[in-house]
């Protein structure tokens, strides 16, 4: 039946970049048409506020038609942070902890139209801009990697683009899937002339795939791949860096933007058993490892993370769990991440 199911929650987390965090989320997911022909449609809402001071407002949407004719995504967020960086490349080439403060406005908006199947074209806008930038080691006068990088220390960032995609999504449901791949590679062009303060590229690739193992059963091996590469004058808070690709979900285990580079390799892998028959309970185990980009060019040594997490069945209609994740990262990260949605 068509309809949306909404289900709201009180969320708390613990990150040891922001410290703990409360907040509250509202999704709704359901079908805008017909379901035996039409896939299910996702929109989340969440807002959290840390002891460390971060303020987070984020819409994410999902939104099929009828027939899946047409497919929009959206995400759309708000933050004010204070966020280590650590220069660029993998942990190994790595120095100390830089910290920035900055806010953030993002508001990137995909319109895909079928052209056979589950394949499909689009086209995007895509807007970054960052304010109220401050290095704080730059400002007592040490030369940090956003200096070296950006040739100064600007308190302004601004990146504006459209895109051209493409999207094959065979997957059962975006909420759980249990069969199906799913491959979306955009291009973006920034250029000044739509507002972007210097001209620049950037190519993401994110692959998904989700076979049953043992074979017929209801465990389900995903794997995910995402290629993440900018060109050009990319600014230095747009770079590929691990929690911030466009689900913001990379790296369980890792601190956000813990690792960037110009270019950046994202591979994980999460089983995911289900428990009793009636699905109420389930839970996970999962692995990853990012490959980021030296100086020089190349490719440096992996960065990997483990974790574990429970499920428990929420919305049966949409198959919509509440997800609870711990994970651990390189060189001592760990984190809590709580949810309704599966990270991939």
């Amino acid at each position: 039946q068509a309809g949306l199911s909404i289900v709201t929650w009180p969320s708390a987390g613990y990150n040891p970049a922001y410290g703990v965090s409360v907040g509250v989320g509202a999704s709704a997911g359901g079908w805008l048409g017909d379901p035996m022909r039409t896939n299910v449609s996702v929109f989340a809402l969440n807002a959290s506020y840390s002891t460390e001071g971060q303020i987070l407002v984020q819409l994410k949407s999902d939104a099929w038609v009828e027939g899946n004719k047409w497919n929009f995504k959206g995400d759309w967020r708000y933050l004010d942070t204070s966020q280590d960086t650590y220069g660029l490349g993998p942990t190994t080439v790595q120095g100390e902890a830089y910290p920035m403060d900055f806010t953030m406005w993002r508001l990137y908006e995909t319109v895909y139209r079928q052209v056979s199947g589950p394949i499909y074209v689009g086209a995007g806008y895509h807007l970054n801009l960052h304010q109220d930038v401050v290095d704080q080691r730059a400002a007592a006068g040490e030369v940090t990697p956003y200096v070296t990088y950006q040739g100064g220390a600007p308190s302004s960032l601004k990146a504006s683009g459209i895109s051209a995609n493409v999207l094959v999504d065979s997957r059962d449901s975006p909420i759980f899937t249990r069969r199906g791949v799913f491959w979306n590679a955009s291009l973006r062009l920034f250029n000044e002339g739509i507002g972007s303060q210097k001209d620049w590229q950037e190519l993401w690739s994110d692959f998904r795939a989700y076979p049953s193992i043992p074979g017929g059963s209801r465990h389900v091996l995903a794997i995910w791949n995402s290629l993440w590469m900018a060109f050009g004058s990319a600014p230095y808070l747009d770079l590929p860096a691990i929690g911030w690709d466009p689900h913001g979900q990379s790296g369980r285990g890792d601190l956000q933007g813990r690792l960037r580079s110009t270019h950046q390799i994202y591979n994980e892998v999460e089983y995911r058993m289900v428990f009793r028959r009636d699905e109420l309970l389930g839970g996970v185990i999962f692995a990853n490892a990012s490959a980021n980009a030296l100086p020089s060019g190349s490719f440096g040594p992996l960065d990997p993370g483990v974790g574990v997490g429970l499920r428990i069945k929420f919305v049966k209609r949409t198959r919509t769990n509440l997800t609870l994740d711990y994970g651990w990262g390189n060189v001592g990260s760990k984190g809590l991440y709580l949810g309704t949605q599966e990270v991939f």
